[in-house]
C-alpha cells in the first residue's frame, strides 16, 4: 500500500454507500458481461491442477505485485502472465467493482493517473470503463486494458497459480467468494487483506500463507544480498515487482516473456480529442473563475467537481489534438498556476495536473519551469482544503499535480529537465517530504529516460537511496541489449546481468 493509499483511502463517503447495492449483483453481472472461454475440467484435470497448486505452496513461492509490471502494465492479464513465464508462482491482484457491479482488477482510487478518464472505477459501468485508453500503455499499445476478475481467475487456473486478493473496497467479499466456488479455486488463494476480506477470511477452505518479505518498495528484488536476507526469514513467500532476482536466487529457470496480448481488446478505446476544436477547449480551460472558491455543501461540491473534470478533460484533449499555439500554452499554464481547490482529493487540482502533463508532453517552452513550480509549491491556500485528520505536510494536498511531473518529464529531453531531476535527487528525505509524497524513484527514472547513458546510469546506481539504485538497474535491464545499458550493468550491477537471460 502506498503513502497515497494510506493518506486518502479512508475517504470513501457516498461512493462506498453507492457500491453496497451494486455489488450485491456483482457475481451475476460479471458472468453476464464477460466472454473468456471457461473450459470445463475433467476430474483428472482438476486433480492435476490442485496438485500443481499444492506444489507451489510447498516451496518458497514468488508473488508478482500487481503482476510482473516491468514487462506489462500493472494489473493487466499480460503482467500476470509474465509472472508465470518468468518463473513466479502467482500474483497480487487489486479488485474493485464497476458501477453495475462487475469485478475488475485496477489499483488506484482515481482513474486519471493511468487512464484518460476521471473519477473512480465505481463511477462507470463496465461497458463505459472498457472504452478508456491507458495514458502510457506500452508495450501492448491499444490492447492494454483493465481485465475482469473472471478473466484473471481463468488465467490463474490455467497456470495453477497462487493469488493474493487485495480487495480495494468493502462488500465485495461475497461476490469474490462465489467466483472461487464457481472455479474451484479456494486453494489458489494464499493471501488476502484483512480489512475487506469478510466471508473469505472465515471460510474453512482458506489456507493463508505468510510472506517472508516484500522486496518491491525499495526494489530490493534486484540486489542478491537483500534477496538472500529475505529468503532467510520465516514464512513461505516473497512479493516482488520483478520476479527475476528471486527466480535466479532460488535456482529456477527464467522463461521467455510473450509479446502478444492474452486476449484481444474487443472494445476500441475512445478518441475524444478529435471531436473538439482548440478554441472550444481553451474556452473551457479558462472558464475557471471558481478555481479558488472552496465548495462547502454536498451539492456545491458535486457541481464544482464536474467543472474541474471538464477543465481536466479539455487539458487532456489539447494534448490529444497536439495543440501548440501560444493561446493553448497560456491557458494550460493558467490552470497549472491556478489549479482548482476542492475538499475531495479526487477533484482537487485535477485540472492543474492534466494541464501540467499536457504542457510537458506538448514541449511548451516553459514546461520544465512550470514543473519545478508545481513540485516545489507549498500554497498557504491549501489550508482551506487539507484534511485535518492527517498529519502530512500541507503541500501534500497538491499531490495530484506534483505526481504527474516526473512521468511526463521523462518525455522531455533537455538540459533543464536533467537539472530539475538532479535537483530533486539531491534533496534529503526531510526536504523532499515537505514538498509532497517523495518521488526519488520517479526523478531517477525520468533522468535516465532523458539521458540514457552509461554515465547517468552509474550516477544513479551510486545514489544514497536503494530505491533509486534499484530503479536504475531495472531500467538498464529494460535496455539490456543496448551498449550503454549493458556497460552500466557490467560496471555497477554485475549480478543483475543474470536477469538478462530473458529478452
Amino acid at each position: 500500500m502506498t503513502n497515497i493509499d494510506c493518506h486518502f483511502g479512508q475517504q470513501l463517503g457516498v461512493r462506498t454507500l453507492a457500491l453496497l447495492l451494486g455489488t450485491m449483483l456483482a457475481y451475476h453481472r460479471a458472468a453476464a458481461f464477460e466472454t473468456p472461454t471457461i473450459a470445463n475440467e475433467t476430474a483428472a484435470q482438476a486433480a492435476a491442477r490442485h496438485e500443481r497448486v499444492a506444489a507451489r505452496r510447498a516451496k518458497v513461492h514468488i508473488i508478482g505485485h500487481r503482476g510482473a509490471s516491468e514487462f506489462a502494465h500493472e494489473n493487466t492479464l499480460e503482467a500476470y502472465r509474465a509472472s508465470f513465464e518468468l518463473g513466479a508462482d502467482g500474483n497480487e491482484i487489486d479488485i474493485r467493482a464497476t458501477k453495475d457491479g462487475v469485478l475488475v482488477c485496477f489499483h488506484d482510487d482515481m482513474l486519471d493517473r493511468r487512464l484518460i478518464a476521471y473519477g473512480d472505477v465505481s463511477d462507470y459501468t463496465w461497458e463505459e470503463l472498457q472504452k478508456f485508453p491507458f495514458r502510457e500503455p506500452d508495450p501492448f499499445g491499444n490492447q492494454c486494458r483493465i481485465p475482469t476478475l473472471i478473466e484473471v481467475l481463468v488465467l490463474h487456473r490455467q497456470h495453477g497459480g497462487l493469488i493474493h486478493l487485495d480487495i480495494k473496497r468493502p462488500n465485495l467479499d461475497q461476490a469474490i467468494s462465489q467466483l472461487l466456488d464457481r472455479f474451484d479455486m479456494w486453494d489458489h488463494v494464499a493471501y488476502c487483506n484483512a480489512e475487506t476480506g469478510g466471508v473469505i477470511l472465515k471460510d474453512p477452505r482458506l489456507a493463508l500463507s505468510r510472506y517472508k518479505g516484500g522486496l518491491y518498495l525499495d526494489h530490493s528484488e534486484v540486489f542478491p544480498e537483500a534477496i538472500a536476507a529475505a529468503l532467510a526469514k520465516p514464512g513461505e513467500g516473497l512479493i516482488v515487482d520483478d520476479p527475476r532476482g528471486a527466480v535466479v536466487a532460488l535456482g529456477r529457470k527464467l522463461g521467455p516473456v510473450s509479446t502478444t496480448p492474452v486476449a484481444l481488446r474487443t472494445v476500441a478505446p475512445l478518441q475524444e480529442g478529435a471531436h473538439h476544436g482548440e478554441a472550444e477547449l481553451i474556452a473551457t480551460l479558462r472558464d475557471a473563475t471558481d478555481w479558488n472558491s472552496v465548495a462547502q455543501s454536498d451539492d456545491a461540491r458535486l457541481a464544482a467537481g464536474r467543472r474541474i473534470t471538464a477543465r481536466a478533460r479539455a487539458a487532456d484533449q489539447l494534448w490529444e489534438i497536439k495543440s501548440a499555439s501560444a493561446e493553448a500554452f497560456a491557458a494550460l499554464e493558467e490552470r497549472v498556476r491556478e489549479r482548482s481547490l476542492h475538499k475531495d482529493w479526487l477533484h482537487h487540482g485535477v485540472d492543474g495536473a492534466c494541464a501540467l502533463r499536457s504542457l510537458i508532453l506538448l514541449k511548451a517552452p516553459n514546461a520544465t519551469d512550470l514543473a519545478r513550480f508545481a513540485l516545489w509549491r507549498d500554497d498557504p491556500a491549501l489550508s482551506s482544503v487539507a484534511d485535518p485528520r492527517f498529519a502530512n505536510p500541507r503541500a501534500w494536498t497538491d499531490f495530484r499535480v506534483k505526481m504527474v511531473a516526473f512521468p511526463a518529464l521523462a518525455h522531455l529531453p533537455g538540459a533543464s529537465t536533467q537539472q530539475l531531476c538532479r535537483d530533486y535527487l539531491s534533496l534529503d528525505d526531510e526536504a523532499a517530504r515537505k514538498l509532497g509524497p517523495t518521488q526519488f524513484e520517479e526523478a531517477g527514472r525520468a533522468l535516465l529516460a532523458v539521458s540514457p547513458t552509461t554515465e547517468t546510469a552509474l550516477e544513479l546506481m551510486k545514489h544514497r537511496l536503494q530505491v533509486v539504485r534499484g530503479r536504475a538497474i531495472l531500467d538498464c535491464l529494460a535496455h539490456g541489449h543496448e551498449p550503454w545499458a549493458r556497460s552500466a550493468l557490467e560496471s555497477g550491477a554485475k549480478p543483475a546481468l543474470a536477469y538478462l537471460a530473458v529478452p
